[in-house]
């Protein structure tokens, strides 16, 4: 009994007694006691050279069950600082063999809950980078390295993965 409407802008909500409206651009409306409305989510890009050209090919702006499989026994890099990288770190260190967070500020603590922060520390696994950033990636149709930027030693590093998971923030 769902209906599942795609790709239609929507003009307008009304209440309608017990059930609610939702009227579209043109003609047509939907009825029902509930609506679910997925309207999608647009993630920060990281802005380094390569990724662009890599696109999904080893760079994702989330991480599933799925791609957490994936990684079993790689070397696996995070970037991102607030809970959901902290989250994802800790989810990708179950199968991965090394997982790298790359992050800009001095300390995890000042965007991450401290029972996170001290979870991530807990782990052997997780290897927490600090005042570094990605600044390249390369990879012949599927990400094979990335450059790392350390500020605080103002050196670079060149680290062969096949795995980047971007963590920097979206908008709804």
């Amino acid at each position: 009994g769902a209906e599942m409407v795609l790709a239609r802008d929507v003009v307008g909500f009304e209440a309608r007694g017990p059930v609610r409206a939702v009227r579209f651009d043109g003609t047509g409306e939907v009825e029902a006691r509930a609506l679910l409305i997925a309207t999608g989510v647009s993630y920060r890009r990281l802005d380094a050279p390569g990724l662009e050209q890599l696109g999904v090919r080893g760079v994702y702006y989330g991480a599933t069950p799925s791609e957490a499989i994936q990684c079993q026994g790689e070397d696996v890099y995070v970037v991102g600082a607030a809970n959901s990288a902290g989250q994802a770190a800790l989810n990708l260190a179950r199968y991965a063999k090394r997982v790298v967070m790359v992050v800009r500020g001095n300390r995890l603590e000042d965007t991450m809950s401290k029972y996170l922060v001290e979870r991530i520390r807990s782990v052997d696994n997780v290897e927490v980078r600090l005042r570094a950033e990605v600044v390249a990636a390369r990879g012949d149709g599927h990400l094979e390295a990335l450059t790392l930027a350390d500020r605080a030693a103002n050196t670079q590093e060149d680290v062969p993965t096949s795995w980047l998971f971007v963590f920097i923030g979206a908008s709804p």
